[in-house]
């Protein structure tokens, strides 16, 4: 692709690019640059879903050398705006990657074994699953994910990641994994989404590849880690997320070892609630609420008060230890020991 058209005022105006660190064999990084006409990229053709963003979705049918897509985030996915009003970054179709003859797609180049997803009746993990969901895009979803997954490290405990929807790119890993946005990452890391599972995006795309994806992200974190961190992009109906949020398996791994961070603004934290205790069916003593609507205390009062649901702010550090939980997300990770300790207790 060639970069067309970059106004100055486009939603997204910079590409996320990953680098070999120099002098290393086995290491990376990531750098945003910024896009103006005549740059060349190569991008991945999906579609988007974005309520606060550039939504978008995948042409109907091949477009050819010389015609145009609009870049729907910094990651690099491209396709059609469906808002063609809307300011954004015009790319022109230079040609294409080919792959054993063809052309190439994402899938051809996962980095995890795609092996066998597992079945509905497969029995759920006994490892804890953490799900953070939310109410919208830019929530405090990632934030809460990096802030737990920082203080339940320092407390020396092996917290493996994953991103189960939502549009690629290298930033949320990048914070849970590594406490930044951008820098350095190896081979090495605890952290995977749909990308390395041969997704560019979850929207839209077959709701059985998604759950698929989604059940072989998580099989592939609970077998390297001792708690697994999981998160979905936007509000779990919406419909990039909705395939997995509502999962026959994940469920039932949430029910026999599982805890939801429910991170929320404060107009939609009700409808988010009531839907995750309808559709999850957890009891609400496992079930959190973070994010915005509990930074402000008086806020997160009402909001306990309300939903029956304790409250914790994602900066908020741990009450009990002296040393690592102090961190910011200590009181988070206070809550999940907590329950995972009860459990063991339970199971003894």
């Amino acid at each position: 692709m060639e970069v067309a058209e970059a106004p100055s005022n486009a939603r997204i105006s910079i590409l996320e690019i990953i680098e070999p660190v120099p002098g290393t064999n086995d290491a990376w990084q990531t750098r945003e640059v910024p896009l103006e006409a005549g740059l060349k990229l190569v991008v991945a053709i999906g579609g988007r879903f974005a309520n606060r963003s550039v939504k978008g979705h995948p042409p109907d049918r091949p477009t050819p050398v010389g015609g145009y897509f609009d870049l729907l985030n910094s990651g690099g996915v491209a396709g059609l705006a469906d808002d063609q009003s809307q300011s954004v970054v015009k790319l022109k179709a230079l040609g294409g990657i080919e792959f054993q003859g063809r052309n190439a797609l994402l899938s051809d180049f996962q980095t995890i074994p795609f092996g066998v997803s597992p079945l509905d009746d497969d029995e759920a993990p006994e490892t804890p699953l953490v799900m953070v969901m939310g109410s919208d895009m830019e929530v405090g979803k990632t934030t809460c994910a990096a802030s737990l997954a920082l203080s339940l490290r320092a407390a020396g405990i092996k917290v493996t990641y994953a991103k189960l929807t939502g549009t690629g790119r290298m930033r949320d890993l990048m914070r849970v994994c590594y406490g930044r946005p951008l820098g350095y990452f190896d081979s090495a890391r605890l952290g995977w989404d749909f990308v390395d599972a041969g997704l560019a995006t979850t929207f839209p795309a077959e709701p059985e590849r998604v759950r698929d994806s989604a059940r072989i992200l998580l099989r592939y974190a609970e077998a390297r880690g001792e708690i697994v961190l999981a998160e979905i992009a936007d509000a779990p109906y919406s419909e990039g997320s909705v395939d997995v949020a509502t999962d026959y398996w994940i469920h039932s791994w949430l029910s026999r070892s599982g805890l939801v961070i429910c991170a929320c603004d404060t107009e939609d934290t009700t409808r988010t609630v009531d839907w995750l205790v309808q559709h999850i069916k957890l009891e609400k003593r496992k079930m959190l609420i973070s994010g915005r609507v509990a930074n402000d205390s008086c806020v997160r009062r009402e909001v306990e008060k309300t939903t029956g649901i304790s409250a914790i702010s994602c900066t908020s550090p741990s009450g009990l230890s002296p040393q690592g939980l102090r961190t910011a997300g200590g009181a988070m990770a206070d809550w999940v020991i907590r329950h995972v300790m009860n459990r063991r207790k339970v199971l003894e």
